[in-house]
């Protein structure tokens, strides 16, 4: 509310430096105060560079808030490559779970007839396919770094066609939100959780094996794997006990319906 207070009535542009706590707040006062804004990141550790939501706390509880896109979008890759490797890990599981996320999309076009937006649907898709052609060792080259940042700026894209995040919040973003929500003292990165859900949805409840072998490949080679173990303080057997929690956290048919 300082920030709000102090610019509103100035003509500025607000500029969000930082990580994704960071730049959700930014994101949220420029929009009370309708004023432009750019995101400059200090690392890739989700789509918040361009996202249409806001995750902040508010009465101790993360919550979800609707905000404008920035104007425009700053990298400098030698500050992103300064970024612990954990952060952009889990950008990578946040902008790889799209994959789950579209499937809940057509799941629910399937039981509920629930509307897809295609263009949203393919962007949500294509921004995540790059990933799968990477290792842990290449992880801090140009090339890399790229495809990441335009993974993420795409995916936010695809939100921002289809008015919400349909294609890039399923099943899996309902069992990090519901870990954020009921289990607080638990909770960790966005992304590491959200790559963990979906991991484990693809390999206890998707029909399509040859996916989860592929997902489990890539995050074995990109070193994901090694992370789950000591930044998720549940065992593959607790994501049962999750789901209806995560059913709560949003009206959104996902394939935690299915599993009731």
């Amino acid at each position: 509310m300082n920030v709000i207070e102090s610019c509103k009535n100035e003509n500025a542009i607000l500029i969000a430096f930082g990580g994704g706590s960071v730049l959700d707040i930014v994101k949220y006062c420029a929009s009370k105060m309708d004023k432009a804004y750019i995101t400059v990141p200090s690392t890739l550790s989700n789509d918040a560079i361009y996202s249409c939501v806001s995750r902040l706390i508010f009465e101790g509880k993360k919550t979800s808030y609707g905000v404008q896109p920035p104007m425009g979008i700053i990298v400098d890759l030698e500050v992103i490559r300064k970024s612990p490797q954990i952060l952009i890990l889990a950008g990578v599981a946040d902008l790889v779970s799209n994959l789950s996320a579209i499937k809940d999309w057509l799941l629910a076009y399937k039981m509920i007839g629930e509307p897809i937006n295609e263009l949203a649907f393919m962007l949500a898709k294509e921004a995540a396919i790059p990933m799968f052609s990477y290792k842990k060792d290449n992880i801090y080259e140009d090339k890399f770094l790229l495809d990441l940042t335009n993974g993420l700026i795409t995916s936010g894209l695809s939100m921002i066609v289809s008015g919400d995040t349909r294609g890039t919040s399923g099943a899996e973003h309902l069992i990090s939100h519901a870990i954020d929500e009921y289990f607080p003292e638990k909770s960790g990165i966005h992304g590491i959780q959200v790559g963990w859900a979906h991991l484990l949805i693809e390999k206890q409840y998707r029909s399509d094996k040859n996916d989860f072998l592929r997902l489990e490949s890539l995050y074995k080679n990109i070193g994901l794997s090694d992370l789950f173990q000591g930044n998720i303080p549940f065992s593959d057997d607790d994501l049962k006990e999750l789901i209806p929690y995560g059913i709560k956290m949003r009206n959104r048919y996902t394939i935690l319906n299915l599993i009731q």
